[in-house]
């Protein structure tokens, strides 16, 4: 009867133990998707602003671009005040640190280079228009630094935890 008691406890808490390990893999795995659909949505956010520059470009009308910037920039907020709430699961403090540090810079470009062709008007020569294009781009290699970073958290992360690495 002892033997059968202690057999069952063992079953008991090996399955409790196991669900309890399942289910904070499910959690890692949703907070590396998490990660992933707020940099994706980042992305989305930068091609339609980049679609919208090339037009404003082309006819030197630069008013379509503060309603693009404006959607990205509160998303931005949104988000990291999200990420900042996040709790840490499977050892994700880098991870969720570094993703800060993107959004942060993300803020940063946002409100100061992309909102700085909004001041264009249709006098703007192409010589101001290459300027600032460029300096957006000197922007962009932090941002493309801090993403790499991320990228190689990431699978970190999913080693770490036990779940399968992204697919880009």
């Amino acid at each position: 009867m002892f033997n059968r008691f202690s057999a069952l406890t063992a079953l008991i808490l090996t399955v409790l133990a196991c669900s309890c390990n399942f289910n904070k893999k499910e959690k890692c795995i949703q907070l590396d998707n998490t990660v992933a659909a707020i940099n994706d949505s980042l992305l989305r956010y930068g091609a339609e602003w980049g679609e919208e520059l090339q037009v404003a470009i082309n006819t030197l009308d630069f008013t379509g671009l503060q309603p693009v910037r404006v959607k990205m920039q509160e998303y931005i907020d949104r988000k990291i005040a999200y990420v900042k709430e996040m709790d840490n699961i499977g050892g994700s403090e880098q991870l969720l640190s570094k993703e800060l540090e993107f959004l942060e810079v993300e803020k940063g470009i946002v409100a100061n280079k992309l909102s700085f062709f909004e001041r264009f008007s249709d006098s703007a020569s192409m010589d101001q228009l290459s300027t600032a294009y460029a300096d957006m781009q000197l922007s962009a290699v932090k941002e493309q630094d801090l993403l790499k970073e991320i990228h190689l958290l990431r699978e970190q992360y999913a080693e770490k935890n036990g779940f399968p690495k992204f697919i880009e």
